[in-house]
């Protein structure tokens, strides 16, 4: 079978490398080739990060396109379009859920130590120590609880913080069971209400675009920090912006955008209260993208349905 790897991040050799070796173990026969080199070339399946259109719609024979990220965006809007009967299949962890538990470990312990606070007194050259909330009362809310929300606050949770998830449904996926209060997004006020730190990794759908807006934002208490490390056009950035200014929201760490890579003239890199990451909360990495990604095609061929099929009613 014949495997297109389109991914302008990464050489082909080390995908071609990955996926034959993972192969050979299930018992696969497979040609990788470079998509980007040999477009014309039809394939079996499709392995992708952010493809264009005119590519993805001359694939007359795919029978699977696996997104090599965990955010399905940008190629779900280019399936319903031009192959709107080949499953899109989203990576499930593959590595990425431990990346984003330490990425929010560090800016959830920022918070909670004061060091925004810190930074504003060193530029003031002050020698000054400041008192800490109790840590029992320094909730943790999560936005969004897939593979790497659920991992991110089983993290937060072992460090003794209190969590608080939200999700669409208010229901955790099958199979997990949290020991920490679900909230429905019908609840979102309710919710946002009782997080000292807000940490946003939902999906971009259509119902979650600009989400996080300034009416929902001050529902936050005063003093509160987000983390964004899902979707950045979930949050309305000048609403957030607004709200540090006034000094409502004390602090904001911000790995994703509307717009990336940040443009060098927007307000959020000069403000004292931001910190900017240039998307690196969970990047992909090709050894166990790979074998999740032949596991998957293996269930394909014994006539199995794989894990991660995406919803495109729903949008993730």
């Amino acid at each position: 079978m014949k495997l297109a790897v389109w991914d302008p991040d990464e050489p082909l050799r080390r995908w071609r490398d990955a996926l034959t070796q993972h192969a050979g173990e299930l018992g696969l026969a497979i040609e990788v080739f470079d998509a980007r080199a040999e477009p014309d070339t039809q394939a079996d399946f499709a392995l992708v990060w952010k493809p264009p259109a005119d590519w993805l719609a001359g694939q007359l024979g795919l029978r699977a396109v696996f997104n090599l990220g965990a955010g399905v965006d940008a190629v779900l809007p280019l399936m319903r379009s031009h192959a709107p009967d080949v499953p899109l299949i989203r990576l499930e962890d593959a590595g990425m859920g431990r990346q984003m538990a330490d990425y929010v470990a560090e800016a959830v312990l920022h918070a909670y130590r004061r060091m925004p606070d810190y930074a504003v007194q060193q530029s003031r050259r002050q020698w000054q120590s400041l008192p800490l909330a109790p840590r029992g009362g320094f909730h943790v809310g999560f936005l969004g609880l897939g593979q790497m929300g659920l991992a991110a606050a089983r993290r937060i949770a072992a460090m003794d913080f209190p969590v608080l998830a939200c999700t669409r449904s208010g229901r955790a996926r099958d199979g997990v069971d949290p020991a920490w209060p679900l909230y429905a997004l019908d609840h979102l006020d309710e919710f946002l209400a009782a997080c000292r730190v807000l940490v946003v990794l939902l999906p971009l759908t259509a119902h979650t675009r600009g989400l996080l807006d300034w009416r929902a934002l001050q529902q936050l208490p005063a003093g509160a920090h987000l983390v964004s490390a899902g979707r950045g056009a979930v949050v309305d950035a000048h609403d957030l912006l607004e709200l540090l200014d006034s000094g409502h929201l004390a602090g904001a760490t911000l790995d994703v955008f509307a717009e990336e890579p940040l443009p060098a003239d927007d307000a959020l890199w000069q403000h004292p209260r931001v910190r900017i990451t240039p998307h690196v909360a969970a990047a992909t990495l090709v050894g166990p993208a790979a074998a999740q990604v032949m596991r998957k095609i293996a269930a394909i061929e014994r006539g199995e349905a794989p894990g991660g099929v995406v919803d495109a009613g729903l949008g993730y």
